[in-house]
């Protein structure tokens, strides 16, 4: 490793608490470990879990963790291939998959082909299938498969760059026949080896060097691009759920005011029959203690009406001795004066008369004296 890479810090972004609880990602310095990446890779699965969520997903945290798990792949692809001279000559090896990973990968030697690229992304598909079953799914070997392909596409992507220098080079300014050598590339050709006649292959060996270190900011560059490209996609989808989600929100506002509306009109109603009911009731009441004050009246008035009937007994007792004594008293009544006369009962002595013979002819045993006394 390099002096310059192991010196370099790679930061990664603010993550909020629900991501650090899955893994706290740290600054690592020149390559990072296994477990680093390993931990981005989780991390980087959870925000995508919830990207689409409203108040969870950021597209602008996923698009800078992208960014850092490209930075730690980059770091790991410089450890491990930067100082290669030929790089046709470099194997890559993926790892071993487990067996219920259908697809087969081998060792690509130097620049691989499309489809060798293609098999590396079913594999990856196809085994991250299993990332919510644990014992089927092994996050290292997650790992391995993504650092492979990222090997495969720097080979592939430093393959089209040479070749377009190449067609550049070879178009615009043909090559002297007359070798110049830079003082820069002296020493290196003198450290290289002490052989006469290994210049031009020192030479050749800086510029595949410088070739690679130029790839490589190129493929970052394009990388990043990328990766922004697909932030504005994932920035776009989430104003498009958030405008959605406002819909939503506003139509349950909607809902919950007609809804609020509804329920006051109940609780008018419901107040007003309660009202009602009071009156109701109080009316009742009122009712009730008119009849009570009537059935005391009643109680009351009964007793004047029993005094009453004494005292109209008493007069008719008085009226009648009256009349008697004034008849009695006169002295040029007759016999038929008699029939002036009422008793008690208001009856004259013709009724009386009738009544007697009535009863002498039923009770002979009955007196005169008996039938006097009726008057």
């Amino acid at each position: 490793m390099s002096r310059h890479l192991a010196e370099q810090i790679f930061s990664p972004p603010e993550l909020p608490l629900y991501l650090k609880r899955s893994y706290d990602l740290k600054p690592f310095a020149g390559v990072p470990s296994d477990e680093e990446v390993i931990g981005i890779h989780t991390v980087i699965r959870v925000a995508q879990k919830v990207v689409g969520v409203p108040g969870m997903g950021n597209p602008t945290l996923l698009y800078q963790l992208s960014e850092h798990l490209f930075n730690a792949q980059m770091s790991k692809y410089r450890s491990r291939y930067q100082d290669a001279i030929f790089p046709e000559n470099i194997i890559y090896t993926p790892p071993t998959l487990p067996a219920h990973v259908f697809v087969s990968l081998e060792p690509v030697a130097g620049t691989p082909s499309d489809e060798e690229i293609i098999r590396v992304q079913d594999a990856i598909r196809s085994y991250q299938q299993f990332s919510n079953a644990p014992p089927m799914f092994n996050s290292h070997t997650n790992m391995e498969l993504s650092q492979h392909l990222f090997d495969l596409q720097i080979a592939n992507y430093t393959r089209r760059v040479k070749q377009r220098k190449l067609v550049s080079h070879e178009t615009c300014s043909p090559r002297s026949p007359t070798v110049v050598e830079p003082a820069e590339f002296v020493d290196e050709s003198n450290t290289a080896t002490n052989n006469a006649g290994t210049g031009g292959k020192a030479v050749e060996y800086s510029e595949l060097t410088r070739a690679i270190h130029d790839v490589n900011i190129q493929d970052a560059i394009e990388r990043s691009n990328r990766l922004a490209e697909r932030a504005n996609q994932l920035i776009e989808h989430s104003n498009q759920i958030a405008e959605r989600s406002n819909q939503i929100a506003e139509r349950s506002n909607q809902l919950v005011e007609q809804s609020r509306q509804q329920a006051q009109q109940s609780k008018k109603a419901a107040e007003w029959s309660n009202q009602l009911l009071e009156r109701s009731n109080q009316h009742h009441e009122q009712s009730n203690q008119r009849d009570e004050r009537i059935n005391h009246l009643v109680e009351k008035a009964i007793i004047p009406v029993d005094k009453i009937a004494d005292t109209l007994r008493n007069i008719n007792k008085v009226l009648v001795g009256i009349q008697h004594a004034i008849v009695r008293n006169s002295k040029g009544n007759t016999i038929y004066a008699l029939n002036c006369l009422v008793n008690e009962k208001g009856e004259t002595p013709a009724v009386t008369y009738l009544s007697c013979i009535f009863l002498w002819s039923v009770r002979p045993d009955v007196s005169q004296l008996s039938v006097a006394a009726f008057f």
